[in-house]
């Protein structure tokens, strides 16, 4: 066979029951297709290839012409270059989690229309190796040789042993089996890219702890444990997308609410009184580029979360350094300042740690730096120190401590009731979110029933986060 119509044969590239695929070429436009050979004793609705003429998806192949002899009829349709998602992910081409997500997002976004037509299609061989990488990065499903048009449960039993649902061994095509199918396929890629030490980060930790629950959920045994289709599934996807972003964002925030608060505090106050000696000058030039450094930092942590933000890190504890070192020849303010810049320095510290113990380490640095200013706060410091405690304080899982200082601000502080419950509602959040996210759930009702809370700008700030919080 050396010619189909227009079409010149170049290679085969496969065969089977339901006929054989060919590379071929439209010499008159150099453009190459593929081209499934199929016995006419094959044609009908029931053969996957028939379902795609329905369909029209930038991921999913595209028949554009339908030839035929005395035998056989020919299906030119788009020719999809590039490695299965198998060889992509063997050949450690997935190196981070948020990477990891954007795979399951698309791969369940493509599932999910096919689920969404009506009646849904029911691809029933989802699987690594069904899933094409192409040279722009772009993921394509091929091979619908066995994809069926609406939910039977008296079909053949077809699909790859170790993907296949359960059920679909007995003749029963689901969408909740192509959902089993889609959790084992990203189970899989999970646990490879946890063999591979690609999630070293704490952000990394709990986006692959995320996307692992999904996957888990997905691939239950009972049908009626899992999600009911794909689309629920790249959902889940988008939320932890969402909800990655929201952290992301609250933690750069987080910093950047200290670092305003240190300026507000006493920048203006260190210029006016430092300058007055030489080490004060030098302390003011210091503390002026660890707070530059900062903010490229925190706008790098913002923009993208793996940036190597060790250099800048590494300058802004140099300088911090150098600014201590010089305290001793100046006043008591340049000195507290030099220690707020500690605080935010052990802050981002934490932050881009490699591993809880060394995110924990940092974080209780900055709670010991803050309870040295906490020896001589002014009240209106004071409250703020004890809420930044409180809140590190739970992050290193030490509970008792942050209620302690939550405790002791309600306690001492004395400006507008709204204002306290609203924080303390907050802070409650943050306390209690891991432990038991129904009372979250609660501590935002509370916060939103208090007059005026909603405009609060503080309260602004967390509620995507409470929100989001046992969803």
């Amino acid at each position: 066979m050396e010619k189909i119509g227009k079409y010149r044969v170049l290679k085969k590239i496969g065969s089977g029951g339901y006929g054989s695929v060919y590379v071929v070429l439209d010499d008159r436009i150099g453009k190459k297709w593929a081209m499934k050979e199929l016995p006419k004793s094959k044609k009908g609705g029931s053969d996957g290839l028939f379902v795609l003429k329905g369909l029209d998806h930038p991921a999913v192949p595209r028949i554009v012409e339908e030839l035929e002899d005395e035998y056989y009829i020919y299906e030119i349709m788009d020719y999809i270059e590039g490695e299965t998602l198998a060889e992509y992910a063997r050949a450690g081409r997935i190196r981070s989690a948020q990477q990891l997500l954007d795979i399951c997002t698309e791969i369940s976004g493509i599932i999910a229309y096919l689920h969404n037509q009506d009646p849904p299609v029911i691809f029933r061989d989802i699987k690594p190796d069904n899933f094409i990488v192409t040279s722009e990065g772009k993921i394509k499903l091929v091979d619908f040789d066995i994809a069926i048009v609406g939910e039977q449960t008296d079909n053949m039993p077809l699909g790859t042993r170790g993907y296949a649902a359960p059920e679909q061994h007995f003749g029963i095509c689901s969408m909740a089996a192509d959902v089993y199918s889609l959790g084992v396929t990203i189970g899989e890629f999970t646990d490879k890219l946890s063999q591979t030490g690609g999630n070293s980060r704490v952000f990394e930790k709990r986006t692959l702890m995320k996307i692992r629950k999904v996957a888990g959920k997905a691939a239950n045994r009972d049908a009626g444990s899992r999600y009911s289709d794909a689309a629920e599934v790249w959902e889940e996807f988008m939320r932890i997308r969402r909800m990655d972003r929201v952290e992301r964002i609250a933690a750069v925030s987080g910093a950047l609410m200290l670092l305003f608060t240190v300026l507000a505090f006493s920048l203006r106050g260190i210029y006016r009184d430092a300058v007055r000696s030489d080490a004060g000058t030098r302390v003011v030039h210091c503390l002026e580029s660890s707070r530059k450094t900062a903010d490229r930092i925190m706008l790098e942590m913002a923009e993208d979360a793996n940036a190597d933000a060790r250099p800048d890190l590494a300058r802004f504890h140099a300088d911090i350094m150098k600014a201590g070192s010089l305290t001793k020849s100046t006043d008591e303010e340049t000195a507290k300042e030099v220690t707020r810049q500690r605080i935010l320095y052990y802050e981002l510290a934490g932050s881009l740690a490699d591993s809880e113990d060394e995110r924990d380490l940092q974080y209780r640095k900055a709670i010991a730096e803050i309870l040295v200013l906490m020896e001589n706060a002014g009240e209106q410091d004071l409250g703020f120190l004890r809420l930044k405690a409180a809140e590190l304080s739970r992050s290193v899982g030490d509970t008792g401590s942050a209620e302690r200082f939550l405790a002791e601000f309600i306690a001492d502080e004395h400006s507008d009731e709204d204002k306290i419950s609203a924080w303390t509602k907050v802070m409650a959040m943050r306390l209690y979110d891991e432990r038991n996210p129904d009372t979250a759930e609660q501590a935002l009702r509370e916060v939103l029933e208090i007059d005026g809370a909603e405009q609060d700008e503080l309260v602004m700030k967390y509620r995507e986060i409470i929100e989001n919080i046992g969803r």
